[in-house]
């Protein structure tokens, strides 16, 4: 491995980020000789450690690719090239948020411009990787169109998912790693075998995150409170739970969050005796892996549960590095494909490295369908359907509450009162029910008594217009958050891509003042919720009102309904309805119209840059 730099293969690195990837093919004896990578701080990342983890000469591009043509950066007799574009088009982020744009999107359509340096360079091969989610975005037809753009530069495909932990990363990390190999050189690619978990050569045990720590523990080290608004939720999860430990499907007497409401690394704590989930590039508050010391990994630990070298420095402010170490695909796993690499398309025969036989299964998928069956059979214990027996009969609650406020809108002065009484909460709003005005009547009858308080809310008011329905849910999500563990209603109807409704709901408008009031009829069946409609199906509802502005009306008093031009993950011309409710007062910037633009397909943007490439 100690040949000199002009003698090994020169790779071209793109979407270099902090470096993850180059850090495995230099340790494997390549030669990096540039790095193109459109983030400030991961090219300072990469300039800060060329010396130790790439090369003295290596040309760092502060690029953006899309305007970048790989004429421009004057290199020659390019042997390889590796790199992940952004994968956050295609990730379970994106599929939590509402569907993924997939390839729509301008950060999924970053691999033409990878496909453009293949045909530039033709080099003897490329290794390209993303996220899992990628072989299923938007029904498979996106993984076909990059599959299709590769093979016709030339290039023989081989692809499968590997997990980081296979390599010795303490952390489950599954990824797409796509080897694409000139055809001429007839090579068929094997992937290199797992030296960690069940499917390596002696079944060597995972490296667990306590091991990996262990050398930062300190058994003196205070326990600090983690303040917000969450924090104090910490210590009572057990090590390898998140946010789902405060839920009712798990067992807790007084749940506040509903079953799969939120991402997965909410409130995730590890455990020292197993793996880490895998870490995300962005870091909220609240996201974990914490410590099982209930506090967040320092640096240093995240770089050890990802697989970099202590000693590789990463720059930036603190929200840049987590990014860059995130965003990383972990040198541990990098280093093993690298030899893989070098053996097989450079003829390295001083390798030695075990080969996965082309169509041997491995083991973790059939891991991941085991616990997934075990997760919904756990989600199954204490959730029975609705109009279950069992379920039709409450103890009568003693509680009893009343809560009335007064609201001025302009010159109206407006009422509303919630009483609480043997399990119904009953709600009214408007001026001493005006019958002149529409009576709307909302019916919530719940699967089970809720914290020991309520089953039934009834809410029922005089509407002059229909942006007041918000103020009618306003006081439904306050009554259920003074006799609950609830914040409101959200958590028990569940987070909209996966519905775990703890009610059915029925709505009563007499008479009907416009297509408004219809509209919210529509929302109490929970089947229109989960799919799109064409955006003519609003036509009308407002006289002259296009469709579109309608949804930016409706979105304005609080209903979550979003189109293309809000989520690209939602074709042009259709709408999408996410709750049956207004969303709460405290959650309705969610619900302020950001317009994210249109995109056109990324097949279109790549033929323009081909008819007009330098």
């Amino acid at each position: 491995m100690n040949n000199s730099f002009s003698d090994k293969p020169k790779v071209l690195s793109l979407f270099s980020g902090g470096g993850g990837l180059d850090i495995g093919f230099h340790q494997a004896g390549f030669n990096i000789i540039a790095c193109l990578e459109i983030d400030k701080a991961s090219c300072m990342t990469l300039e800060n450690n060329k010396e130790s983890f790439s090369s003295e000469g290596v040309s760092i591009f502060n690029s953006d690719i899309t305007k970048t043509h790989p004429s421009s950066l004057n290199l020659k007799n390019i042997d390889f090239i590796i790199g992940g574009p952004p994968c956050q088009s295609f990730s379970a982020a994106g599929r939590r948020a509402g569907g993924v744009p997939g390839i729509n999107d301008t950060r999924g359509s970053l691999f033409w411009d990878y496909c453009q340096y293949v045909e530039y360079y033709k080099p003897k091969g490329f290794l390209f990787e993303n996220v899992r989610g990628i072989l299923q975005a938007n029904h498979s037809k996106d993984w076909e169109v990059i599959k299709a753009s590769f093979a016709e530069l030339g290039y023989k495909l081989f692809y499968r998912i590997l997990d980081a932990a296979g390599y010795g990363a303490p952390q489950h990390r599954e990824r797409v790693i796509l080897v694409g190999i000139r055809e001429d050189l007839d090579i068929k690619f094997c992937f290199p075998r797992p030296t960690h978990g069940p499917d390596s050569i002696n079944s060597a045990p995972y490296i667990t995150a306590g091991e990996a720590l262990a050398d930062f523990d300190d058994p003196d080290e205070e326990e600090v409170p983690y303040g917000g608004k969450y924090g104090h939720l910490l210590p009572a999860i057990p090590p390898g739970l998140n946010y789902s430990f405060y839920t009712e499907e798990l067992g807790h007497p007084q749940p506040l969050f509903a079953w799969r409401s939120k991402f997965s690394g909410f409130l995730y704590k590890l455990d020292p005796n197993s793996l880490s989930k895998t870490l995300v590039a962005h870091q909220g508050r609240y996201d974990g892996p914490f410590h099982w010391k209930n506090r967040k990994l320092t640096i240093q630990e995240f770089k050890r549960i990802q697989g970099f070298p202590d000693n590789y420095e990463i720059l930036g402010s603190k929200v840049d590095i987590l990014k860059q170490i995130g965003n990383s695909v972990s040198p541990k796993m990098a280093y093993y494909l690298a030899l893989a690499v070098k053996k097989q398309v450079f003829s390295d025969e001083r390798i030695e490295i075990a080969l996965l036989n082309a169509e041997e299964p491995l083991s973790f998928d059939k891991r991941k369908g085991l616990k997934a069956k075990a997760t919904r059979k756990s989600s199954q214990k204490k959730s029975l359907p609705l109009g279950h027996p069992s379920l039709l009969i409450f103890d009568i609650p003693t509680s009893t509450k009343n809560i009335t406020d007064n609201i001025v809108i302009g010159e109206r002065k407006i009422t509303r009162k919630a009483v609480l009484s043997k399990g119904k909460w009953k709600i009214s709003l408007g001026k001493d029910q005006d019958k002149s005005l529409p009576q709307v009547k909302i019916s919530l009858n719940f699967d089970r008594l809720i914290n020991n308080q309520f089953h039934v809310i009834e809410a029922v008011s005089s509407l002059g217009d229909f942006e007041d329905i918000s103020l009618l849910w306003d006081k439904i999500h306050i009554a259920v958050a003074s006799s609950s563990s609830y914040s409101d209603l959200s958590p028990l109807y569940g987070h909209f891509t996966e519905p775990y409704p703890k009610f059915d709901m029925n709505v009563q408008i007499l008479p009907a003042k416009n297509s408004f009031f219809n509209f919210q009829e529509k929302l109490s069946n929970f089947q229109f919720l989960s799919e799109l409609h064409p955006l003519e199906e609003l036509t009308g509802m407002a006289g002259v009102m296009s469709p579109i502005e309608i949804v930016k009306y409706l979105r304005s008093i609080g209903f979550d309904i979003r189109v293309h031009e809000t989520n690209r993950a939602i074709p042009n011309g259709y709408f999408r309805v996410c709750y049956p409710f207004t969303m709460p007062k405290d959650t309705k910037s969610y619900t302020i119209w950001a317009d994210k633009g249109d995109h056109k397909h990324s097949d279109l943007i790549f033929e323009t840059k081909k008819a007009t490439a330098i």
